[in-house]
């Protein structure tokens, strides 16, 4: 198990790289760092941090990992996207050590594999962003219950319910949106067997955080209101004409399943017992909730791909003995794979032909065409053709990833930059303290400009310091007879100023 597990961190770290060395934040990566090294110094450990006031969007375990990274390690970039990484790792040793015993050892290496080698974890997992380690969580949790359930192992049952408290510390109800399948298929078989085994160590850990914080550190029912608007709050949001995107979003729930979940359409059993084995219940348990999941999301407001992330998790453990099955058959090609390989290699060859005319494309990209285009002539087993899904997503990252990462600072959503020509400025200015907020502010530009700065980002108050640095984005402006416009700088992505106090001597 050991050297397993070695072997399988030594792949983890190898295949996330070229997304770990991306030397700036992006997306929501910047807010999750910044929450996380405000708490740490204000030494809040139970309060959540956003421009010195508390915010409740989402639990705070993914800022305690941050937090001690930054104690650990001393920050950077690679420290602190550490949590990522490891949970990447860590999925991949605990999906194959689930499925070594019951459904062989080339179903466990399988199943590590093809979660390492999925492109969504390749280029989503090495990031400081919440969902990868939510999704990680989840995945194990709901792969637990469903061996557990179908083993009668009441142990692994246990398990599943304390590292789906930690899940849910870590984004909060988001985790019943995937559990709710898992747990209707349960009910059906086996009528919530070792019920209580799941969901009393689930509340545990819930609530060996939330009882002390709301015993002495927050108001229940306002801390509630505000975290509500951040999960089943945004319901309300959903409007009708979401519906027509709908087809787009049911092909994103479909590409993040890649490589394996290409294996949906490939009969491997034969015709099923209706009794249910054990190993059927297993499965079907981890599709099930996927399935339900990508139906219950599509009543969000946005739906982005981060909210499907978990389905990597879940469906890859559920094909991956297809796979394993698929892997060993001694026989040419199957139709269906053949004529998938050929639209790649197609796919391949335009590329190679396009790229040096779409200058935006870069010089890697023509290594993944190439990679891809010549996949049909190399393919000839069913062997050859899961190692072509699971190499090729690999190949994408060490050509495209790698040259995103390495100029990402030369890209319109590089923050770094723009952070330290606006501290610089600053300090011309005499801004050298008495810095307040007034709404959003974008938190890659702060952190690169190491600014810290206090204020309400839904601008319901006016801040009293001397000078106030906001977006100019719209919203509620600062008084005029109050504040007096000193600077102002305009990015690719985000346009900035500077207010002084109009009181203020000159």
């Amino acid at each position: 198990m050991l050297t397993r597990a070695v072997l399988l961190l030594a792949a983890a770290l190898v295949a996330l790289l070229p997304g770990w060395l991306r030397a700036d934040w992006d997306g929501t990566e910047g807010r999750r760092v910044q929450i996380a090294l405000e708490m740490l110094r204000a030494d809040s450990w139970m309060v959540p941090l956003l421009g010195g006031e508390p915010t409740w969007a989402k639990p705070p375990l993914h800022y305690w990992l941050i937090m001690a990274c930054q104690e650990v390690f001393g920050g950077g970039y690679l420290a602190l996207r550490l949590p990522g990484v490891l949970s990447a790792w860590l999925a991949a040793f605990a999906a194959g050590e689930l499925l070594r015993p019951w459904f062989g050892a080339r179903a466990g290496w399988l199943g590590a594999l093809g979660l390492l080698c999925s492109p969504m974890v390749l280029f989503k997992w090495p990031t400081a962003e919440i969902d990868p380690l939510f999704a990680t969580l989840t995945g194990m949790s709901l792969w637990t219950l469903a061996t557990g359930v179908a083993r009668d192992r009441a142990w692994l049952v246990l398990t599943s319910g304390v590292v789906g408290g930690l899940a849910f510390l870590q984004k909060g109800p988001p985790y019943f949106l995937f559990a709710a399948g898992v747990y209707l298929v349960w009910f059906r078989y086996r009528r919530m067997r070792f019920a209580l085994w799941h969901f009393v160590p689930l509340a545990v850990v819930v609530a060996a955080y939330f009882v002390p914080l709301f015993t002495w550190f927050v108001d229940p029912e306002s801390m509630l209101r505000i975290a509500n608007t951040e999960s089943v709050g945004r319901l309300s949001q959903f409007e009708w004409g979401q519906v027509w995107s709908t087809p787009a979003y049911w092909l994103r729930a479909l590409v993040v399943l890649l490589p394996f979940g290409l294996w949906c359409f490939w009969e491997w059993r034969g015709e099923r017992d209706a009794r249910m084995g054990a190993d059927d219940l297993t499965l079907r348990m981890c599709s099930g909730g996927a399935v339900l999941a990508v139906v219950l999301l599509m009543f969000f407001p946005g739906r982005p791909t981060r909210y499907l992330l978990p389905n990597v998790m879940l469906f890859t453990f559920a094909v991956t003995p297809a796979v394993a099955h698929f892997w060993g058959i001694r026989a040419p090609v199957p139709l269906f794979a053949r004529r998938a390989l050929r639209l790649v290699g197609v796919l391949g060859a335009a590329a190679l032909v396009a790229i040096p005319f779409v200058p935006r494309a870069g010089d890697a990209s023509l290594g993944v065409a190439l990679a891809a285009g010549a996949a049909p002539l190399l393919v000839r087993t069913p062997r050859h053709v899961v190692l072509a899904c699971l190499l090729l997503p690999v190949a994408g990252a060490w050509t495209v990833g790698l040259e995103r990462s390495m100029r990402w600072s030369e890209s319109k959503r590089a923050r770094v930059e723009m952070g330290r020509l606006m501290r610089v400025e600053l300090d011309q200015l005499g801004v050298t303290g008495d810095l307040g907020a007034f709404g959003h502010l974008d938190s890659p530009t702060l952190l690169a400009g190491d600014l810290w700065v206090e204020g309400d980002e839904f601008r319901r108050r006016t801040p009293d310091t001397r000078w106030v640095l906001q977006e100019e984005a719209g919203g509620v402006p600062l008084p005029a007879d109050a504040y007096v416009l000193r600077w102002r700088m305009k990015t690719p992505y985000k346009d900035f100023a500077v207010h002084e106090r109009s009181d203020e001597p000159k």
